[in-house]
């Protein structure tokens, strides 16, 4: 009997529910799904959520370190819809705790659901007769699994298993009890590891030495195994292949004990199991192969009439009942038949030589020793060697296993003790050796598998919190919606029905079977319409949108009339085309509304798009600008890329830029096409510095120097007082008081940003003085000009003197320059400039009453002392060549008579002899002193 683990599931769903917001309904714990020749498997994901969310995440965790590889959260599903998901991912060979998660927004809603053990692996199908599916002598002859990644469909439950009431213990020979009625109640439930106390579902007795098998495997490919049994003991490949081709008529059983062949297996047995699990389980998970195990039954047979016929005379002796040609054929039609009812000429079967038995009762007196049958064996070599007939790979020879001695197998053919592991070891040898010598290939390598069938999705519809309805897609040939109850709640694709769980069947045209997992739903009346508000005229400009905006929900799905496609999800729809557009909330029960009253929004024309003119080159220097102008077709207004509103711009930065023009109607065009600029970078600035000092005299220079920063110049240029000099040189000379800045210019002719600057100043030299001849014998100087100080020379020779008034006591070439000093900082000395040298002396010609100039000084014929002016009305100025000591002037009247004597001096500068009391008249004037002595005329006029 098979449990009925779907209504457990299911209860198990209903309570999960209350406190979880997702549920995963498949993969199931412990399912297997076949991985492809590459190592990798689609796994589908189904399950339902209870809380909005716009997508769907799961991820996969190797359940060891090293067995598999890890998948990290990844979208599997977006924007589901009313409570339900499914949705695949790819995923590698191995074993693996599944999680899922639900975002809405970006953010996790609810539980993070696991299931804790489910992997990408081997599916295998075994099937054939008792020594393949397990003897009675459970006790004694279970190799349980110690793998955890090795499972079983673990059908059969057997409370009483380790005690004398064990239902497998004391099975029916005839295994009816294992049968159901209907293979309809199979179903994805759960898996079991193959421990020691499971069974294979559907027929298996227990692990036997498939256990040891599936450590082997999932050892060696580092993957996850499942097995299903449908092995049925004494059955001969003949019954097989008539259940198959026959299903309505029970098969004749090779054991008959009466003339009537009244011994039949139950119709389309035992065939119908492995139809079911084909179909149904190859079709969900995907099968890697069907390993094939039989052919004792038909050795019995032959043995049996052997038997017979050695009482009998060679006339009456009956011609064995299989034959070489018998079995290959039977064989043959059944492998055949199982890919017609797969849908799959490529379903692979490994096929065990094996065909060691005796007769029924083998071990009484007299009966027949046990023997293997080599007209059976050549039959398998025969099915195995056809090409025509591949995918058809050879599996173990067991007759050479547990034959020395009879009694070692059991009833003569079941494997039992260390034949267990023989067994186990030739089948693990059979799937994991090498081809041959010279291929390195296995089985695994060899045989592509069939993958798993897509899950396709239910669709939920809300109705009222009494009423659901649920669809299936279109184009199966066969429905079937069954609740936790396995009542059959309906035969087409939709159906309506009140919360609770379900799962559902769908048949493909081939008969084949795919389940949908149970899943649990609740009833839920459907939100009301929600309503459309626009943030904008719905008569708007072409190229723009227009803003919808749904009233409240949980999620929105946004609707074109015209196509019923979804456009949007979110609250705020922005649309710029012509149609009118509906919107429908998703609440937090995962119910759809109906669609709102629909908007809709026309357009108004846009001015025709513009072109740009270039006024100038798109590539310019950084600091420079390219000029653009737009077209004005049609425009009242103009909005450029970068925000400017003017028909020209000017550009100053690099990019592609767009003008749009607007129109009368407030429509902006379309932009125009993008123009790009291209700004190039400024070589880096040089630095200037000064060879010489940069304060000089009129007259004199300083020299410049500009230094590049880098190579990146080709030519350079000056700066002087802001206005460039075009001087194409490294070094100059400046004369001229200037701010002075270089530059270096590259070869896109790009000037760098100017250099430090440097103050060069010119300062004014003195004008010429002028050397005025005051007195017979004293030159003074005289400057237009401030002057700091006079250096005089006579005749080349400079003079000790450096005031403005000199006595000239020798004849000759008198010159005269003017110094002028100009302090400058930071140095603690003055800049000295000295004027043109003047070598002319200017005086005034009494005889022609003018100015007049000469070369050379000369002194007067006076014999040393000059008295001036003469005749005065009484104030004259005495002067002498000669630099006297001890002085005494007097003066006389013409008479003799002394009317003035000064004071003794040295008479070294001019004096002054005022005689302004004296009479007119003529006078004496009597110079006296050691060394000198001199008396002149003096006139007095008024």
């Amino acid at each position: 009997m098979l449990k009925k683990l779907p209504l457990l599931l299911c209860f198990w769903f209903i309570s999960h529910v209350v406190v979880s917001q997702i549920t995963i309904t498949s993969p199931v714990q412990r399912q297997v799904i076949q991985r492809d020749l590459a190592n990798k498997a689609i796994v589908t994901i189904v399950g339902s959520y209870s809380q909005p969310v716009d997508e769907l995440q799961v991820r996969f965790i190797p359940v060891k370190t090293g067995q598999g590889t890890a998948l990290d959260w990844t979208v599997f599903k977006t924007n589901p819809r009313g409570g339900l998901f499914k949705g695949t991912v790819t995923l590698t060979g191995g074993w693996y705790s599944m999680e899922v998660r639900g975002l809405l927004r970006g953010a996790v809603v609810g539980n993070v659901s696991r299931i804790e053990r489910v992997g990408v692996g081997e599916v295998f199908v075994i099937a054939g007769q008792s020594n393949a599916g397990g003897s009675g002598l459970r006790s004694t002859n279970e190799t349980a699994s110690s793998d955890d990644r090795v499972n079983c469909a673990n059908f059969i439950n057997d409370p009483g298993y380790g005690t004398s009431a064990s239902y497998i213990k004391n099975f029916d020979s005839k295994n009816k009890s294992f049968v159901t009625t209907t293979t309809d109640a199979f179903s994805i439930i759960e898996f079991s590891q193959l421990s020691k106390d499971v069974t294979i579902g559907p027929l298996g007795i227990g692990p036997y030495y498939w256990g040891k098998v599936g450590d082997a495997l999932a050892a060696k490919l580092n993957v996850p195994i499942v097995f299903f049994n449908v092995a049925w003991g004494g059955a001969s490949v003949r019954v097989w292949r008539e259940s198959a081709e026959n299903p309505t008529v029970g098969a004749p059983s090779d054991f008959q004990f009466d003339s009537g062949n009244i011994n039949r297996y139950m119709p389309g047995y035992p065939y119908a199991n492995l139809k079911a699990v084909l179909g149904y389980y190859g079709i969900n998970m995907g099968i890697r192969a069907i390993l094939w195990m039989e052919g004792e039954t038909q050795n019995l047979l032959n043995l049996s009439v052997e038997q017979q016929n050695a009482t009998l005379p060679l006339s009456q002796q009956k011609p064995l009942p299989v034959t070489e040609a018998s079995y290959l054929d039977n064989l043959k039609r059944l492998i055949t038949r199982t890919r017609q009812d797969l849908g799959n000429d490529n379903l692979t079967w490994v096929v065990a030589r094996t065909s060691y038995s005796g007769v029924l009762n083998c071990g009484v007196a007299g009966a027949l020793p046990p023997k293997p049958s080599p007209v059976i064996v050549r039959a398998q070599n025969l099915a195995i060697a056809d090409q025509s007939f591949s995918p058809i790979f050879p599996g173990p020879f067991t007759d050479n296993i547990q034959v020395d001695k009879i009694g070692d197998r059991d009833q003569c053919v079941h494997f039992t003790g260390s034949g267990l592991d023989e067994a186990a070891n030739s089948w693990i040898n059979s799937l994991t050796s090498p081809v041959s010598s010279n291929d390195s290939r296995n089985f695994f390598d060899l045989n592509a598998p069939i993958m798993a069938d897509t899950i396709p999705a239910v669709n939920l519809t809300c109705i009222s919190n009494q009423k659901l309805g649920l669809s299936l897609p279109a184009g199966y040939s066969a429905y079937q919606w069954v609740s936790s109850n396995y009542e059959i709640m309906g035969n087409t694709k939709d159906v309506t029905v009140g919360p609770g769980t379900y799962f559902a069947k769908i048949t493909k045209p081939n008969g084949n079977i795919i389940q949908i997992p149970s899943f649990t739903v609740n009833a839920n009346t459907p939100p009301a319409a929600p309503t459309v508000s626009a943030n904008a005229d719905l008569n708007y400009c072409e190229g723009t949108t227009v803003g919808l905006t749904s009233s409240d929900g949980a999620l929105y799905e946004w609707v074109a009339s015209n196509s019923n496609t979804i456009v949007a999800r979110t609250k705020t729809f922005n649309i710029g085309t012509n149609g009118t557009y509906s919107v429908r909330i998703i609440d937090q029960n995962a119910c759809l509304s109906p669609l709102s009253n629909g908007v809709t929004i026309v357009s108004k024309p846009r001015p025709v798009q513009p072109t740009i003119s270039l006024k100038s080159s798109t590539e310019f220097c950084d600091g420079q600008s390219a000029k653009l102008s737009s077209s004005n077709v049609g425009a009242i207004g103009y909005l450029w890329s970068n925000g400017l509103t003017t028909q020209d711009v000017d550009i100053r930065t690099a990019g592609t830029f767009t003008v749009r023009t607007l129109g009368s109607n407030g429509c902006y065009s379309a932009p125009s096409s993008g123009v790009p600029t291209v700004v190039n970078p400024l070589p880096t600035s040089p630095t200037i510095r000064a060879t010489s000092d940069t304060v000089f005299c009129e007259g004199s220079k300083t020299r410049l120097t500009l230094t590049p920063a880098n190579a990146n110049y080709v030519a350079f240029n000056w700066e002087r007082n802001a206005t460039l000099s075009g001087e194409n040189a490294s070094a100059i000379d400046i004369s001229t008081t200037a701010l002075v800045k270089g530059y270096v210019v590259d070869a896109k002719g790009c000037y760098s940003k100017p250099s430090n600057g440097i103050w060069a100043v010119r300062k004014a030299k003195p004008v010429s003085p002028v050397i005025y001849r005051v007195g017979p014998y004293l030159l003074a100087a005289r400057s237009t000009q401030p002057v700091d100080e006079y250096t005089w020379s006579l005749s080349g020779q400079a003079l000790a003197t450096k005031d403005t008034l000199i006595r000239a006591i020798t004849e000759g070439v008198y010159t005269l320059q003017s110094k002028r000093r100009y302090p400058i900082l930071a140095s603690a000395s003055p800049l000295v400039c000295l004027s043109p040298e003047t070598s002319l002396v200017t005086y005034f010609d009494t005889k022609s009453s003018s100015t007049l100039e000469t070369a050379e000084f000369k002194f007067p014929d006076d014999k040393g002392i000059s008295i001036y002016p003469n005749p005065t009305s009484g104030v004259f100025s005495v002067d002498s060549k000669f630099n006297l000591e001890g002085v005494v002037l007097k003066v006389y009247t013409m008479a003799g008579i002394e009317v003035y004597v000064s004071e003794k001096f040295d008479f070294n500068s001019r004096r002054v002899l005022d005689l302004s009391n004296l009479p007119t008249g003529t006078y004496l004037l009597r110079v006296d002193s050691q060394s000198y002595r001199l008396t002149k005329q003096l006139i007095i006029t008024r």
